[in-house]
């Protein structure tokens, strides 16, 4: 499922590209748009206007009428194309270099070919951009957007804080520590079931002591925060809750010790996202 703010991000850094006249950079970055939303009027349009081969340029704007045919965008376009056909005008295709010409290509001057970099992550790529901050050439594979330009996988991840910066070591002391609390808290509220009313309420009050207790201890051990954190202990606190189920009841589990139980991880989950945030 494609992020739209990833895809605004993505469209911003095409636009300005476009407007620094760099049209590589450019179209890497509408053809990442198209990845994400083939059916992308605007980014097709745009591209189009940014192609140099003519019948690639015909293929989008054709995309593009099947789409919208009534589209006073892509009508523009398609006039627009056929009036450049019609005066025979040919773009001349210059390898590694975006200079455009409308004159024929017996007047295009010649053009020393710059040699191909490679991309730093994906040593099988073409790198058309580099990091903005170590200078890293970058295919658009890698590449992040950034307020500042675009960031290489490396560079992003050292501007997250240490406190998000977490590893396997840690997200398997997270899932430990609230599996054992999953499995230890619910033995002696599960006798708390008998009492009516109050009872299941208790008990599901041990979810958020779970949680609660979870997030405590994973901040003193590791002072790790983040997503990857509150994930590892959400699959521990279900593991933990699915083996004191096992232990108190073995087969005879009820539906309603389902619900309370299904119920419970949910508020240990919600007190682990208030915490480890």
């Amino acid at each position: 499922m494609s992020d739209p703010s990833m895809i605004e991000l993505i469209r911003d850094a095409a636009d300005k590209a476009t407007a620094r006249g760099d049209t590589i950079a450019a179209r890497n970055y509408y053809r990442a748009v198209l990845a994400q939303q083939p059916h992308d009027i605007d980014a097709i349009l745009a591209l189009a206007q940014l192609i140099p081969v003519v019948s690639e340029r015909q293929r989008l704007i054709a995309q593009a009428q099947v789409l919208e045919p009534n589209n006073p965008a892509v009508l523009a376009a398609v006039a627009e194309n056929e009036k450049l056909i019609t005066q025979g005008l040919k773009i001349i295709v210059v390898p590694n270099n975006d200079s455009q010409s409308s004159d024929t290509a017996a007047d295009a001057p010649p053009v020393v070919q710059r040699p191909i970099v490679m991309c730093a992550v994906h040593a099988t790529m073409e790198a058309t951009l580099r990091c903005t901050s170590c200078d890293r050439p970058m295919c658009v594979r890698c590449t992040i957007p950034n307020e500042v330009g675009q960031l290489c996988p490396t560079c992003r991840y050292k501007r997250i804080p240490e406190r998000y910066r977490s590893n396997l070591r840690h997200w398997l002391i997270a899932g430990g520590v609230s599996a054992v609390l999953a499995t230890i808290i619910p033995i002696p509220l599960v006798f708390l079931l008998s009492i009516p009313f109050i009872g299941p309420m208790l008990f599901l009050a041990g979810g958020m002591l779970i949680g609660s207790l979870s997030a405590q201890i994973t901040l003193r051990l590791t002072a790790k925060r983040g997503q990857p954190m509150i994930m590892a202990s959400g699959i521990g606190v279900g593991i933990g809750s699915l083996i004191a189920m096992l232990i108190l009841f073995g087969g005879n589990i009820s539906l309603m010790l389902i619900v309370l139980t299904v119920l419970s991880i949910a508020l240990a989950v919600r007190s682990l996202q208030q915490t480890l945030n």
